[in-house]
């Protein structure tokens, strides 16, 4: 939601301490928030921006620097908690169109924040979409912390000669590393305000009422009676106390900092209240009231009033429509949620876009013994994102297994990249069966047939991609409880020959290879079952164990549980699964030590649980190649198109050129006459920008046989998708090398272009082993504003 502001409207961006501004443009009548900025700056401030011994700033001064000329000029300003916090412009060059001169101030108390950095990224984005190509600055010499901002910057900057006072000229052009840099500072930014929540140590619920039924109330008894070590707070005007706990008629009536505030009143209360929690310097608030963006678009306005106060403000918001947070470690918990059912401490973390539906979810963890280390509901997501979630959890000690149970995941190109690095440490587990993508439709009339490929793409960014919910927790036990799989091999054993059969049968559909089936008979005791079980695990041609017991009249099953237990922690580097008596859990000592098994009602969701974590394992052991940069690209020549260009569908001869600064000629008849290749890129709603690759002809239309591919782009990554198409037999005798090569080039240039939307490469024509190919037909739409 928070993606959809300008800078009209402002833009929230995050401090490294984990603050959050509101950046927008200066407007006339700002004069007074300006004057009132100038007068708290130091002297030693003011002098590195006046770039001499200069000690004041008058008003008439500010007047003038306010006369804002949009042809020429324009300001942004960072606000926090209604103030000022830093201020950059550029203004033209005269006699130079193409350069502006600007500046930069920052408010002492928030230098060394990446304040500074964060203001260079937006004032060298609208100057970009003023056509403006360098921009230029002088800097004092000993000003070092200006001068590392624009170093790190990730823009090509060339200063002057030494001396007293620096020249830099910014050359702006929008490369990959100024994304890693921003992408790098955002990080440390997102955890920092991510911390400010889930290690609150005051909370305030607003609307805990007297009544058995009221959300604010369960909230209230969560945080009182789940081991919350803090304080906690009540704020209700019409009542003089709540379970006991006195109320406040507002948050700012505390009079003692609080961190987090849950909000549980009718939505039209909501704005006042974020008003009151502002005055009081709340880091963030977690908002329960339903009413807004589902209502439609005045809803929805609201929604983005919200977020633009708050981020300007220093907030951070979770919801509407959040059920609340939960965050445990040992004997500590903040169970800020009104969910009757909580589950125990462990190591995974959730996220959930489900609404009520997350009372169900964390009864389901509770009864099947799954620990939570963290949960979100993010409900309406206007502000807080997945991505902000992934990003906390990704270096959180406490977590191991995160779970996405979402029907959006938030900045679609932050995510793909964010959950591929999260994936390659911890699994990340998500349910499919609200996910619409935007490439079904897409392949489906571009290439006439529908691709499924949604599974694929989310394998390529390491995520554990599951049909129902039932099936994510059951894979999510076993990423608890046991190790990540090694190879695909699996045993089985079982104490009834039929129930091995069917799970046999199991693995091989979930794509295991069966290594052995042992069936002890029923009248298996606990010293047969652990010496087979441990024989098999310690057997190197055995990655997995799955046991099953299913509980003749004879036998002891606490005798055998125990001696499946003590088999597992004999080799605990290698999964043991069990469907155990019909047990819908973890099997665990009695005092819950030591080692603990995964158990599932039907041997068939082992089986598949299993499958899912092996291809898993097998992706984190995949090469992962190399991002390269393809010979013979011009980059420069790339963005003065783009940038020539701007918005919508870019004409013929522009497209040659583009593609010609990558490395590729278009309709250049040069004798070709192989087999018909397409190459595509679409932005998907989900996963950002996708490469899409197919052999023309039958293979597409009759097979929809189709390879796509998330960006970036690996060298390996490449070869693999063009050999993973079914009619790679047809390009055998062709130069398959030129292929992958066109492909690393597309992959570049998304990687150039931000605002590349679209790009359809077909027909074209694959040459002889060192013919290379020929790009016949193109077309191609930017949105260089929307994707600066």
């Amino acid at each position: 939601m928070a993606d959809d502001l300008d800078l009209d409207d402002g833009i929230p961006g995050l401090l490294r301490d984990g603050r959050s501004v509101l950046v927008r443009r200066l407007i006339p009548d700002d004069l007074e928030l300006i004057v009132d900025f100038s007068r708290r700056l130091s002297r030693r401030t003011v002098s590195m921006r006046m770039l001499g011994p200069v000690v004041t700033l008058d008003r008439a001064g500010l007047a003038r620097f306010m006369d804002l000329g949009p042809d020429r000029q324009l300001a942004l300003v960072a606000i926090h908690e209604n103030r000022a916090v830093g201020v950059a412009d550029f203004v033209r060059v005269e006699g130079h169109p193409g350069h502006a001169e600007m500046t930069f101030t920052i408010a002492d108390e928030f230098q060394s924040l990446g304040l500074g950095g964060l203001l260079l990224e937006h004032i060298a984005t609208a100057a970009r979409d003023s056509e403006i190509t360098i921009l230029e600055a002088d800097v004092l010499a000993e000003n070092l912390a200006m001068i590392r901002t624009l170093e790190s910057s990730g823009y090509p900057v060339e200063f002057g000669p030494p001396g007293s006072i620096l020249h830099a000229d910014v050359v702006l052009r929008p490369q990959a590393q100024v994304t890693a840099r921003s992408d790098r500072r955002e990080h440390q930014s997102v955890r920092s305000s991510m911390q400010r929540i889930f290690d609150s140590r005051a909370v305030a619920v607003v609307g805990a009422g007297r009544s058995a039924n009221n959300l604010g109330r369960a909230v209230l008894r969560n945080l009182a009676s789940h081991g919350f070590p803090g304080r906690v707070y009540a704020v209700n005007p019409n009542t003089r106390s709540v379970m006991g706990v006195p109320t406040y008629p507002s948050v700012s009536a505390i009079g003692e900092p609080v961190d987090l505030v849950v909000v549980a009143v009718a939505a039209e209360l909501v704005p006042e209240i974020l008003r009151d929690c502002a005055a009081a310097s709340v880091a963030a608030v977690v908002v329960v009231s339903v009413g807004f963006g589902e209502l439609g678009e005045h809803g929805r306005a609201t929604e983005l009033d919200m977020v633009r106060y708050a981020r300007g403000q220093g907030m951070r918001l979770i919801g509407p429509g959040s059920m609340g947070i939960l965050a445990q470690q040992g004997s500590r918990r903040l169970a800020a949620t009104f969910s009757v059912s909580l589950p125990p401490p462990g190591v995974v973390a959730m996220a959930s876009q489900s609404g009520t539906l997350g009372l169900a979810i964390l009864e389901h963890a509770r009864r099947t013994g799954l620990g939570f280390s963290g949960f979100a509901s993010l409900g309406r997501s206007a502000d807080v994102s997945p991505n902000d979630l992934l990003q906390w959890w990704e270096e959180d000690p406490a977590t191991s297994v995160i779970l996405l149970d979402l029907e959006k995941y938030g900045n679609p190109r932050k995510f793909a990249r964010i959950a591929r690095r999260v994936s390659a440490r911890k699994p990340i587990v998500t349910v499919t069966s609200a996910i619409q993508t935007t490439l079904d439709g897409i392949i489906g009339s571009e290439f006439g047939g529908r691709a499924a490929i949604t599974d694929t793409l989310f394998a390529q960014t390491g995520v554990v991609a599951t049909r129902t919910l039932a099936e994510m927790f059951d894979v999510a036990r076993l990423f608890a409880f046991q190790p990540v799989p090694r190879g695909d091999r699996v045993a089985v054993v079982t104490n009834a020959s039929q129930p091995g059969v069917l799970t046999a049968a199991a693995c091989r559909a979930a794509g295991l290879r069966l290594a052995s089936v042992h069936d002890l008979s029923p009248r298996a005791d606990a010293g047969r079952y652990e010496a087979a079980l441990r024989a098999l695990l310690a057997d190197d041609a055995v990655d997995s164990v799955i046991a099953l017991f299913i509980p003749p009249l004879a036998q002891d099953p606490e005798a055998i549980m125990a001696a499946v237990l003590r088999a597992g922690a004999s080799v605990p580097e290698k999964p043991l699964l069990a469907s155990f008596d019909g047990t819908e859990g973890v099997l665990s000592a009695a005092d819950g030590r030591g080692h603990a098994i995964p158990s599932y009602t039907f041997p068939e969701a082992a089986a598949v649980a299993l499958g899912r974590a092996t291809v898993y394992g097998a992706w984190r052991q995949q090469p992962a190649g190399i991002v390269r940069r393809p010979a013979g690209v011009a980059a420069d020549r790339v963005h003065a198109v783009a940038e020539r260009v701007g918005t919508g569908p870019v004409g013929t001869a522009d497209v040659s050129e583009l593609l010609a600064a990558a490395g590729l000629a278009v309709g250049t008849d040069t004798g070709i006459s192989g087999p018909e290749v397409s190459v595509s890129v679409t932005a998907d709603d989900v996963f950002g920008p996708v490469l899409t690759f197919g052999v023309l002809g039958d293979p597409i239309t009759l097979y929809g046989d189709i390879a796509a591919h998330i960006t970036p782009v690996t060298d390996l990554d490449a070869a693999r998708m063009v050999r993973s198409v079914r009619a790679i037999p047809l390009l055998a005798e062709w130069d398959v090398d030129a292929v992958v090569d066109l492909i690393l080039r597309v992959a570049w240039l998304v990687e150039e272009l931000p605002g590349l939307i679209r790009l359809h490469l077909s027909p074209v024509a694959v040459g002889a082993t060192g013919q290379g190919v020929e790009v016949r037909t193109a077309a191609l739409v930017l949105d260089m504003k929307a994707h600066p």
